[in-house]
């Protein structure tokens, strides 16, 4: 029964761990950013008011 726990705490820790240091880092290169000029950056919001 002990090894089983221990089985499921390393499961877990091991899946939280490569969750944020693999998985994480992969899906935010992988999203594109927004079609402005600066890189989606803009002053006024999502929408381009055309203020910069």
């Amino acid at each position: 029964m002990q090894t089983i726990l221990v089985i499921i705490t390393f499961s877990l820790a091991a899946g939280y761990l490569l969750k944020k240091f693999v998985w994480n880092p992969i899906m935010e290169k992988k999203q594109s950013t927004l079609g402005t000029f600066d890189g989606g950056k803009t002053k006024c919001g999502k929408n381009d008011c055309g203020c910069h």
